[in-house]
């Protein structure tokens, strides 16, 4: 079977397809979220995106934007990084450091929100010796990754061919 092949709409049925559909409300309980991260605890995996249902597709809560919880290991570093699509962080809890671009550190602690502009290099160290750095992620990536307009692969899931 010819897996590249491509498919044909015609104009009405494509024109159909790019009215979005209206956004459904959700609730992501706070004790749900709490067991996920200590069951990720022992991992390497301290992202997790919060979805519409369980499908990728349901990744985009609204068009174009994401959002996710993310947890920083005590003592952890996140690199510092750039790419095309900004993040809004709210700090949920613990306390840490944020480096923007060339700026001195900033510290950050829970209650603190953080705009990175995109292609603003930022990265983040947990100065925790005992809690993770909570941060709830929202950004415009799916939008960003639609244009293809990126520098390098953070974060990237590399497509099949």
């Amino acid at each position: 079977m010819n897996n590249v092949q491509g498919a044909f709409f015609s104009y009405k049925d494509f024109r159909h397809s790019l009215v979005q559909q209206p956004v459904k409300p959700r609730v992501w309980k706070d004790v749900e979220l709490t067991g996920l991260r200590k069951s990720l605890e022992s991992s390497d995996v301290d992202i997790v995106a919060l979805a519409h249902d369980s499908s990728l597709e349901g990744c985009s809560l609204t068009p174009g934007m994401a959002v996710s919880m993310q947890w920083l290991l005590p003592g952890a570093e996140l690199n510092g990084h750039d790419h095309a699509w900004w993040h809004l962080f709210i700090i949920q809890s613990g306390n840490g450091t944020l480096t923007l671009g060339n700026a001195e550190a900033v510290c950050i602690g829970s209650g603190d929100v953080l705009l990175v502009p995109a292609w603003t290099r930022h990265g983040f160290v947990n100065a925790s010796a005992t809690e993770p750095l909570a941060m709830l992620n929202i950004s415009n990536m799916p939008q960003a990754l639609l244009l293809a307009n990126h520098n390098d692969n953070v974060g990237l899931i590399p497509p099949p061919l």
